[in-house]
């Protein structure tokens, strides 16, 4: 599955998914988003991070 579409079915909208990726830290990043750590190459910890809260493991 991808991320975007992982996301989306967390959060329930494509809309809640952009505000998410770009303004929504991620817990253990210092303050990082999806959109920073996506423009740092950093994609599989997005992704991780994501299946993670769908295993149900919180950070």
């Amino acid at each position: 599955m991808r991320s975007p579409n992982l996301a989306s079915e967390m959060t329930g909208s494509d809309e809640r998914v952009a505000l998410w990726f770009k303004h929504h830290p991620i817990p253990g990043w210092a303050g990082k988003s999806a959109f920073d750590l996506v423009s740092e190459r950093k994609s599989d910890r997005v992704i991780a991070y994501l299946r993670s809260i769908q295993s149900g493991v919180y950070s």
